[in-house]
């Protein structure tokens, strides 16, 4: 995929690509798509602040580039807040606010309405894990009590345009809630986000008394009118990085069986989405691939350490034990991320759980600790991973063999 040709194709759409612009660039592809508008641009760029997560010496030292934390709001996050307020309310001679948005946002760039701290968006981070609850849901949550998220940011936009170009990684509702629908309108009633509270598990505490008067006081703000001509737009999404998986997978000589591009849900109900299809296919002799992109839900219970893709192989690795057939799983973070540090994903195949039990480990026990990535780091299985550039969700790709597996 050329993300500057994609970029470049929307600044088109947009009517900006002939305008001097402000670039905001937030969100864990955030480097990639300021350096792809640059390179389209050129001096038409005048000022920019870009938002990541994490620091490269050789890039900040151009300047305007702050340090936020993932999954989880940190201090830096905060102070990419306070830069991102003050940057919109600096004098400028643009004539458009350029707005890059990708996954990670609103982690990365947070300024919360008062009077919730850091230490309360903590808490609802680990509600929201052990409620099993859908990043939508966490967004509108986050949107709804947030000074910049939401649309609120758009009433800080001082340029008579502003263009929104967004790389979608949520499965769930597409564009509209990447970064907590950051550049798209959102003010929900009080009811609805009484609603909300009630599904992280947090009614009647101080963290819902604390939401509530953040969201009464957002209210306020999101009275005031929108001054700026503003479009969102989206530049890439899943259901790219499905075609090229695929298309892939045909070349190399596998029947292909796609599963979509908004494979989501409780990780335990996608494992036997993809399991009833290989089964299904038991009686064909050829090379198989069943394949889908998306981000599974993974309910935190346990204590251990893992992540979206190391889970999702984890449970796979019985399914491919009971199979008949040679069959391989891999599940990749498109980020190269996933949750824990230089980890991409995981793969596993049909020996993966007698290779365990014989290094005693416990399959099911790692399971209902979480702790997936401990077994799979003993078997070295992990795949390792850095940023990539790119964040279209996770890619899980399940191949199986011809023949059945020899006795």
């Amino acid at each position: 995929m050329d993300l500057r040709a994609l970029v470049e194709r929307r600044l088109v759409d947009a009517g900006a690509v002939d305008l001097d612009v402000d670039v905001v660039a937030v969100g864990k592809a955030s480097r990639e798509m300021a350096g792809a508008v640059r390179a389209v641009l050129g001096r038409r760029v005048r000022r920019q602040l870009i938002v990541v997560d994490v620091a490269r010496s050789e890039e900040d030292v151009e300047g305007d580039v702050v340090v936020g934390e993932h999954p989880i709001p940190g201090p830096g996050s905060l102070v990419a807040g306070e830069r991102l307020v003050e940057f919109l309310g600096e004098p400028s001679d643009a004539a458009c606010t350029l707005f890059l948005v990708s996954g990670g946002a609103s982690s990365l760039c947070a300024v919360p309405e008062e009077p919730l701290t850091l230490a309360e968006l903590h808490e609802l981070w680990m509600a929201a894990l052990a409620a099993g609850l859908d990043i939508t849901t966490l967004n509108r949550l986050r949107a709804a009590t947030s000074a910049i998220a939401g649309g609120a940011v758009l009433r800080r936009v001082r340029t008579p345009r502003s263009c929104s170009l967004v790389m979608v990684d949520n499965v769930l509702s597409g564009p509209r809630w990447v970064a907590s629908g950051l550049t798209y309108d959102y003010s929900p009633t009080r009811s609805e986000v009484e609603q909300l509270v009630s599904r992280v598990g947090r009614t009647a505490t101080a963290l819902e008394s604390s939401l509530l008067e953040a969201f009464e006081r957002r209210a306020v703000a999101m009275a005031a009118p929108i001054t700026t001509d503003h479009v969102n737009l989206v530049v890439a999404e899943p259901s790219m990085l499905l075609a090229l998986a695929s298309g892939e997978a045909a070349r190399r000589g596998y029947r292909v069986v796609e599963l979509g591009s908004a494979v989501q849900g409780d990780v335990a109900d996608a494992v036997t989405r993809f399991s009833e299809v290989l089964r299904g296919e038991s009686a064909t002799d050829d090379r198989l691939c069943v394949i889908g992109v998306g981000e599974v839900t993974v309910r935190v219970l346990g204590s251990g350490t893992g992540g979206r893709c190391q889970e999702f192989a984890w449970r796979m690795a019985v399914e491919l034990a009971d199979l008949g057939r040679d069959g391989v799983v891999v599940a990749r973070a498109s980020d190269g991320r996933d949750f824990v540090a230089g980890v991409a994903g995981a793969w596993v195949d049909e020996r993966t759980t007698a290779r365990a039990a014989a290094l005693g480990l416990d399959w099911r026990a790692l399971l209902d600790a979480n702790d997936s990535h401990r077994g799979l780091e003993r078997l070295q299985q992990l795949i390792e991973g850095a940023p990539t550039g790119w964040n279209l969700c996770d890619l899980y790709v399940a191949l199986r063999g011809p023949t059945a597996t020899a006795p």
